[in-house]
């Protein structure tokens, strides 16, 4: 659908290849502009791609693009959360202005999960993307990481997708938007406690209401409820407000008897 935002973890080249196949034909039949970023995930539309066409003939009318990396870093100006953001919302415009129907990106950003130097910065983009995929013009991505790397760099890049396809507990939990709001589902513990901490930090802040909907939140520890307390104490502190939707009985328990009532500052709402 639009706007969707899935992290793929793959096996092999093989499953690279059909399922982001799959991915770009939904947008063509959607009349998307399409985008594929990475070696490896250009390397599936050599020779004949059935689902696709004539992949020449897509390029030669501007409907599909091709970046390396290396391309796309110089396209945005180098790598960083703003500058992917401003790169996209760019393309995603001039899509729309060329008469297509919204932005389709496959980008197979491996290298940067497994890079040290840039690894914290892709986890940042990966949640402002989902913010923009959220409330902006109308992009779409499938982001796509090799199985074989850590265990923790894949957790903390499937943390910050709304839809997760990999390995069983590869993402213990996730936080995600859904129109301007956030959304907390799956488990939270003291080991998931710092990843949530860098994911609410790369959150996009503004002065208004910032709702933090809990619905799908399975279970969160003392570690977590100080995490959500002190993400909304900033955001407070920075002129915002902060509403938590739906927390479950426990965290609003444990909320009570941590004493973070007065100094979170929040609300708690019972209904989306």
């Amino acid at each position: 659908m639009a706007r969707d935002h899935v992290c793929w973890i793959y096996r092999d080249d093989a499953e690279l290849h059909e399922a982001g196949i799959a991915f770009l034909a939904g947008g063509l039949a959607r009349g998307e502009r399409l985008v594929v970023v990475g070696e490896r995930a250009i390397e599936g539309l050599r020779g004949e791609v059935p689902a696709l066409g004539d992949v020449d003939a897509l390029v030669l009318a501007g409907t599909l693009r091709t970046l390396t990396l290396t391309e796309a870093y110089v396209a945005a100006g180098g790598f960083s959360a703003e500058g992917q953001r401003e790169f996209y919302d760019a393309a995603t415009r001039q899509a729309l202005a060329d008469g297509y129907t919204g932005l389709r990106v496959l980008a197979d950003v491996s290298d940067l999960a497994g890079d040290p130097v840039h690894h914290d910065e892709l986890v940042g983009w990966e949640h402002v993307a989902d913010h923009f995929m959220a409330n902006g013009p109308g992009m779409s991505a499938m982001c796509t990481y090799r199985a074989d790397l850590p265990v923790a760099a894949l957790a903390d890049v499937a943390a910050v997708h709304p839809q997760v396809h990999g390995p069983a507990g590869t993402a213990p939990f996730r936080l995600f938007f859904d129109g301007r709001r956030l959304v907390l589902a799956g488990e939270v513990d003291t080991v998931g406690a710092e990843r949530l901490t860098r994911a609410l930090s790369a959150s996009p802040t503004h002065a208004g209401a910032h709702a933090l909907d809990m619905a799908e939140l399975q279970f969160a520890d003392v570690a977590a409820c100080r995490v959500i307390a002190a993400w909304a104490r900033a955001v407070v502190e920075d002129g915002g407000q902060v509403q938590l939707w739906n927390a479950p009985a426990l965290l609003r328990r444990t909320w009570r008897l941590l004493g973070l009532d007065e100094w979170a500052g929040v609300s708690f709402a019972a209904a989306a």
